[in-house]
């Protein structure tokens, strides 16, 4: 692998690393809850925690969002 090869590996590794960090993400969660970290689409956020709460047959509620984390409890439909 060539110097140049190396350094687009990088930067394309970067930019990917970059625009993951605006879609929103499962921090932690359980049977009961759920923690995503988001950036500005609490939209995206909710439908993360429907995701997860869907493999325990439950349905997100929010709670409360604190700086860049969405909480939610996964409760029965």
């Amino acid at each position: 692998m060539t110097a140049r090869q190396i350094v687009l590996v990088i930067v394309a590794g970067g930019l990917a690393a970059a625009c993951a960090g605006e879609r929103p993400f499962l921090l932690q969660g359980d049977p009961y809850s759920a923690q995503v970290g988001f950036s500005r689409d609490l939209e995206g956020a909710t439908r993360v925690a429907r995701q997860h709460c869907a493999q325990y047959e439950r349905v997100p509620r929010f709670l409360e969002a604190q700086e860049n984390v969405a909480f939610y409890d996964c409760v029965l439909p």
